[in-house]
């Protein structure tokens, strides 16, 4: 699981920067595994140029040269192509189970026009690796019953909290299929911070600017570290059973001018991130820590996104090829949308998308403080499997 742990990261990085783009010093929030996995099931059925693209822009592609010596996917070699998806399969089984304390949902579907047959090797396949299925629906005669239907089976996935996915002139009698992944997640810290310590104070969003948020606070041993060459400190807060953590990566105000947040994101790499929130680099520490309470509420339409980052025949009428889905010419993924809902506060984080214990030494240690009033990025990680669930820039309240 290490080499789709791995590409499941650089995804979630490229696909950062790409929403950076047009989203400048805006609230960023989504799940990289719900988009991969929902996307491999479409790699089930793609093929050609199209398929390419697909494993190029989510990274599959080094997974198959990973675990086939650099073969190329096809009829010979379905085997080593299976990796992937056997991959995925162990792995949405690991993080579906992430025990007390935590509730973690990855749902995935796709919705299908009636009137395309498709093909039952896929139905089949994507039941076995994804536990998902395709579902007709009638987009050309009843487009507002299919919208409804889709909107009602995401906010039933992510226990009310994700609603209206699909706004009305999203859906619409040319639609052929829709691609649709849900999220839901709610855990408790491992240590909770009290209520009666929550302050009202002020969250700089700029070097002018600044918002009234609900600062918590809470003091304790937690793995920290502190990188240097980027006047950053990174900090781990593990959820209740210690198999999913929060990392914060917040750096310092660099002359009041807030450059410290753009330095960070442009130098963000895979490697980085992997060995900034490692053992090796992390240590516990005593540390102050001040986290504001913070609720996100992210909905992207994936289509010009995915496109930009060189993934355009999937959404191309005249150049789609997911015959392996259905032997009818002209099926293309029509829509991909993700919507992701998230609320942190004293008790633990919701979002959609036995207590650890770290050695202390006897003698007092310094304390560090570790004040997230100013703009930070944050993943969420199940920890056994290295894999980033979440992802996201909290830069306003």
């Amino acid at each position: 699981m290490c080499s789709l742990s791995t590409a499941n990261a650089k995804f979630c990085l490229d696909f950062f920067r790409e929403l950076s783009k047009r989203k400048t010093n805006e609230n960023i929030f989504f799940s990289p595994l719900s988009l991969a996995a929902a996307f491999g099931m479409v790699v089930l059925g793609a093929r050609g140029s199209t398929l390419k693209q697909i494993e190029k822009v989510f990274h599959f592609s080094e997974v198959l040269s990973s675990t086939s010596q650099g073969s190329q996917y096809s009829s010979e070699k379905c085997k080593e192509a299976e990796e992937v998806h056997s991959q995925f399969q162990a792995l949405l089984t690991a993080i579906s189970e992430p025990g007390p304390g935590c509730s973690l949902t990855i749902a995935n579907r796709l919705f299908g026009e009636i009137t395309y047959p498709f093909f039952q090797q896929y139905l089949d396949s994507t039941k076995k690796f994804y536990r998902a299925e395709l579902e007709a629906v009638n987009f050309k005669y009843t487009e507002e019953e299919a919208r409804e239907k889709i909107n009602f089976w995401v906010e039933n996935e992510t226990n009310g909290k994700i609603k209206d996915l699909f706004a009305a002139e999203l859906i619409d009698p040319s639609t052929v299929l829709v691609l649709v992944n849900a999220i839901y997640f709610k855990g408790k810290w491992a240590a909770e911070f009290k209520k009666e310590d929550t302050k009202e104070t002020y969250f700089q969003l700029n070097k002018n600017e600044k918002k009234t948020v609900r600062m918590m606070f809470q003091e304790g041993y937690f793995n920290m570290a502190i990188i240097d060459e980027l006047k950053m400190k990174v900090i781990e807060l593990p959820y209740f059973n210690n198999e999913l953590s929060m990392f914060i990566l917040l750096p310092e105000v660099v002359c009041e001018d807030f450059t410290g947040l753009e330095q960070l994101e442009r130098s963000l790499t895979h490697e980085k991130l992997a060995g900034w929130t490692s053992l090796t680099k992390m240590q516990p520490l005593r540390v102050k820590v001040y986290l504001p309470q913070f609720k996100m509420e992210e909905s992207y339409v994936l289509d010009k996104t995915l496109q930009e980052m060189g993934m355009m025949n999937v959404f191309d009428w005249g150049k789609a090829d997911l015959s392996g889905i259905s032997g009818k010419n002209g099926l293309v993924v029509s829509r991909a949308i993700q919507k992701s809902f998230m609320e942190v506060n004293e008790e633990g984080t919701e979002a959609t998308g036995g207590m650890g214990l770290v050695a202390v030494p006897l003698c007092r240690p310094i304390s560090y403080e570790f004040k997230a009033d100013h703009p930070f990025l944050f993943f969420i990680r199940h920890n056994p499997t290295n894999t980033i669930l979440f992802f996201g820039r909290y830069s306003s309240p």
